[in-house]
């Protein structure tokens, strides 16, 4: 199966190896011609090709530093909470209580209120049971 696809990858390699030479030559041609034009283009791609690097590495940074901020809010929300949550939490608690303890008093209040009748109440199917 290499067998197959070796000639093809060795014409791949020559022909990217021939268009790496025929640049190479264009580029020399063409700096012996005209050598100040071929500068300033240069210089031109360089200064882009920098500024376009300096732009993603800044885009890199400016995340980082706001997930350091993240997390650094985090931790001091986290640190926060666990200093002052006792304190938060004892009033919550109390009301939690206090209405499960209401509801518990009404829900057998009211079952008493009703178990009379109930009782009383004879369950019948068209008079047959």
């Amino acid at each position: 199966m290499n067998e197959v696809f070796e000639p093809q990858a060795d014409t791949f390699k020559k022909t990217v190896s021939d268009f790496g030479v025929q640049a190479s030559e264009k580029l020399s041609a063409q700096l012996k011609r005209d050598p100040a034009k071929t500068f300033a283009v240069i210089l031109a791609g360089s200064i882009l090709v920098s500024a376009a690097i300096g732009y993603g590495i800044s885009r890199i940074e400016h995340e980082s530093r706001r997930q350091r901020l993240f997390e650094d809010w985090m931790k001091e929300v986290t640190d926060w909470i666990r200093q002052n949550g006792r304190k938060i939490a004892a009033p919550i608690q109390e009301g939690v209580e206090a209405t499960r303890s209401a509801v518990g008093d009404a829900s057998h209040t009211t079952a008493k209120q009703w178990l009379p009748f109930f009782e009383k109440q004879k369950r019948s199917f068209l008079n047959l049971f």
